[in-house]
């Protein structure tokens, strides 16, 4: 027969959770555990936005998947870890991706600022001459 459960276990949350598993990405937390087998509660709320949901894990589970995946026993796909080549090639496509919407927000910025820079310039030299 099993031990008994504590009724009061302190589940963790998702940045608990990825604190116990640095070398796990991000947003392949949920997934990691869902394949090791970890419990976990959904939790629904309301908040000033709307409803909100958020899952917690269970502590035992997440110490239980932490050794494996330092031993290299987890069930973890290439790319959701962190230091694998498969991983090192998603973050180089993410960023060649993701390039485009950089250049726009860097123009985006730099073409108003210059705008002003070029007023205040002609304004300066304006006033100097009368």
């Amino acid at each position: 027969m099993a031990a008994a459960e504590p009724e009061h276990v302190a589940w963790l949350s998702e940045r608990q959770l990825a604190r116990a598993w640095p070398t796990i990405r991000a947003h392949c937390l949920d997934a990691s555990a869902n394949a090791n087998g970890v419990r976990s509660k959904l939790h629904v709320g309301n908040s000033t936005y709307g409803p909100s949901k958020w899952c917690t894990y269970h502590p035992a589970d997440v110490a239980r998947v932490a050794r494996a995946i330092a031993d290299g026993t987890a069930e973890l796909q290439p790319d959701w870890r962190n230091d694998t080549p498969e991983a090192k090639l998603l973050d180089q496509r993410e960023r060649r991706e993701n390039l485009p919407g950089a250049i726009g927000c860097a123009l985006l910025i730099a073409v108003p600022l210059a705008i002003i820079v070029v007023l205040l310039i002609i304004l300066w030299n304006g006033s100097g001459s009368s």
